[in-house]
């Protein structure tokens, strides 16, 4: 409570005084003090200044010591000039911009404003003449005063011949020039696959009438190629005769896979071929084969062996061969290579001897094998004989493979002695591509 002692009134004090201050777009505030005596509100203002002002331009308003400011300086750059006027950025002072093209009679007059004299130039007379073109023909008619003006008059012209020597469609009434449709429906006629109404100026398709023909009308007046029946396809083909499925030969695998003996391009060595003037397709006749005979006799010089023994070797150097090189017969194809040795052998023995014969194979450098072929069983008197007899061998191979087939003679004695009189190998050999 407040206690005057002059007027002898006692008071409660008045409530504190509160203030704020908001923003705007344009204007920011500050507000600072208690809002006492001794340290009172105060309020201050700074204006706003767009950095980038929307349109993408300078911002022209400027901000210094004294307060905001916009001279001409700022603005003048604003404004350019464009036709028929001129101006000078540095003084801001627009003008007009006569044409300097020759008989132009736009000048300044004392005034400084733009002056046209009456007539055009001052001291020449108008004179109006007619000009035509190829299509108006103009009539000038007049003095030019006011009680006798100048009339200008046009008429077209129509070309009576035109130049590609038909008849000129345009027409002159008394209303104006005209055409109408039934003056140019005589110009069109039908051709290849068109059908043609002079009289009403329809234009339609023409189809043929030749058996066959697939093109009609559907239902919506348009012209409808029915869709082709579903192709039939026969045996050896495939496909649905598309684009997307076109029709193509239909191989098929046999009992065993092209790969087991087939290792070549398909495109250069296949057998399957298309005739390019027929189209049939044929396969030639392209297996290869080859076959060789030789003979060889070994040079034993009579050697004599006594049992009991197991099988021997005769000799050693005493062989026989049949190779296959790989490709030498085809660069691509598998082979069926077999070979036969026939053995020619005169032999002679003491009394009561058991032996036996035979050739020991040897096949690609591997382990010796003794194929037995005859047989002398019975016990006896001495003797001496000929005989023939064979063993072969085949295999298949794969493509780029070799083989090769050594025998070398062999005998085995049980009892007695036995000298080789003679060997003759004949040697068979028979390739023949897979």
């Amino acid at each position: 409570m407040d206690y005057d002692p002059d007027t002898g009134v006692i008071s409660a004090p008045a409530e504190a005084t509160a203030l704020e201050v908001t923003d705007s777009t344009t204007v920011d505030l500050t507000l600072t003090g208690a809002g006492t005596a001794a340290d009172p509100f105060e309020v201050t203002a700074a204006v706003i200044l767009d950095p980038t002002p929307p349109g993408g331009g300078d911002q022209l308003i400027q901000s210094g010591p004294d307060g905001l400011y916009l001279e001409c300086e700022q603005v003048r750059g604003c404004i350019s000039a464009g036709d028929g006027a001129a101006y000078d950025e540095a003084t801001g002072v627009i003008t007009a911009r006569p044409s300097t093209d020759a008989g132009n009679v736009l000048s300044y007059g004392t005034d400084g404003g733009l002056l046209v004299p009456p007539g055009g130039a001052p001291a020449d007379p108008t004179v109006v003449e007619a000009g035509d073109s190829t299509t108006v023909d103009n009539t000038v008619t007049g003095t030019g005063t006011a009680a006798d003006p100048y009339v200008v008059t046009s008429a077209v012209i129509l070309d009576p011949t035109p130049p590609q020597g038909g008849d000129n469609l345009i027409q002159a009434g008394p209303d104006g020039l005209f055409m109408e449709c039934a003056d140019v429906r005589g110009c069109f006629s039908a051709g290849d696959g068109a059908g043609y109404d002079e009289a009403t100026g329809v234009i339609t398709a023409r189809p043929s009438t030749d058996a066959g023909n697939q093109v009609e009308y559907g239902t919506d007046g348009g012209l409808l190629v029915p869709a082709a029946d579903a192709l039939e396809v026969g045996c050896g083909l495939q496909g649905e005769g598309t684009v997307a499925s076109p029709l193509a030969a239909f191989p098929i695998a046999g009992e065993q896979a092209w790969a087991d003996d087939w290792d070549c391009d398909a495109a250069v060595h296949s057998t399957l071929k298309c005739d390019p003037t027929s189209g049939a397709l044929w396969a030639p006749p392209e297996h290869t084969s080859a076959a060789l005979t030789f003979q060889q006799s070994h040079p034993f010089g009579t050697p004599t062996f006594t049992g009991p023994t197991a099988f021997l070797i005769a000799d050693a150097n005493a062989w026989a061969e049949a190779t296959y090189t790989a490709d030498s017969l085809t660069a691509c194809r598998g082979m069926s290579f077999s070979t036969r040795f026939t053995g020619h052998v005169e032999l002679s023995w003491t009394a009561n001897a058991t032996f036996d014969i035979g050739y020991a194979i040897q096949v690609n450098g591997g382990a010796l094998a003794v194929r037995q072929t005859h047989s002398k069983l019975a016990n006896g008197a001495a003797g001496r004989e000929r005989w023939t007899f064979l063993v072969s061998q085949a295999v298949m191979l794969a493509a780029h493979t070799g083989y090769a087939v050594r025998v070398y003679p062999a005998i085995r004695v049980t009892a007695g002695s036995v000298t080789i009189q003679q060997w003759i190998t004949d040697t068979d050999l028979i390739g023949v591509t897979r």
